[in-house]
């Protein structure tokens, strides 16, 4: 069993984000909800299937935090759901930060306050 190195919570929150590539920042953002967060990565709930390993840049907007939440993020992995035209998609965050460079920190931190007890060292 592979163990999280960042805890998970359920997240809901709206999000755009654009895909990024060595040719291209594309034009327009897409919106999507950010299903799940962690102080290392995101579940996004999006219309279109992405490829693992492509970059993808994010805006995070929570009533839980004083401004939008940027990120930089890897695709690793991608899965349709059943019976939708729904993708869920795993990106692991590279980078992520707000103008100050505790983000990260204070995402983690907002996880472990809604994790209930114990719940912290299970992957």
């Amino acid at each position: 069993m592979t163990r999280r190195k960042f805890p998970r919570v359920k997240a809901g929150w709206a999000v755009e984000y654009r895909q990024v590539s060595d040719k291209e920042f594309e034009q327009s953002s897409v919106s999507g909800l950010a299903v799940d967060i962690s102080g290392g990565g995101i579940c996004l709930e999006t219309k279109e299937e992405m490829a693992s390993g492509t970059m993808v840049a994010i805006d995070l907007h929570s009533p839980d935090f004083d401004a939008p939440i940027l990120a930089l993020a890897k695709v690793v992995w991608c899965k349709k759901r059943l019976f939708s035209d729904v993708y869920d998609v795993g990106a692991e965050f590279l980078w992520s930060g707000w103008g100050d460079s505790a983000a990260q920190s204070k995402i983690v931190e907002y996880v472990r306050q809604r994790l209930p007890k114990g719940a912290e060292k299970e992957g």
